[in-house]
């Protein structure tokens, strides 16, 4: 495999990008370019069951994605953009809650890392920038 230069701006929408195309293709595992962010990233997926499982190499991430009778389980979705950032406080995460009623989750960047809604708004008490919509 190729080594990778990305800008950090782009990690995720690579990421991001990457699963959806290779859930639209089936295909078993995708190979993502390992940075902090995104075996971070990982792991908050994994354990929230929208991925089966991911494996870390030397330069990569083998992400192997999950199915069900041929489909994907869920979807998701860049919330924030480099030309358009998005911060929601406390209130306006238990505003978006309350309004739309969804089963899932967004990725929320906080000062004290990456964290999911739910455990910002029952626990840590934070807002951040969000950075995704998974829907479950």
């Amino acid at each position: 495999m190729r080594k990778y230069k990305l800008n950090v701006n782009y990690v995720i929408a690579d990421i991001v990008t990457r699963i959806k195309i290779g859930s639209l293709r089936k295909l078993r595992f995708i190979k993502i370019v390992k940075t902090k962010i995104a075996i971070r990233l990982m792991h908050i997926l994994y354990k929230n069951g929208f991925l089966r499982t991911f494996r870390i190499k030397d330069e990569v991430i083998l992400v192997y994605i999950k199915y069900m009778r041929g489909q994907r389980l869920g979807k998701i979705d860049i919330v924030t953009r480099p030309g358009k950032r998005c911060y929601w406080t406390l209130g306006k995460l238990t505003q978006q809650f309350n309004l739309h009623n969804f089963s899932g989750f967004y990725v929320i960047s906080t000062q004290k890392g990456l964290f999911t809604s739910n455990y910002c708004l029952l626990k840590a008490r934070l807002g951040g920038e969000v950075l995704l919509k998974v829907e479950i």
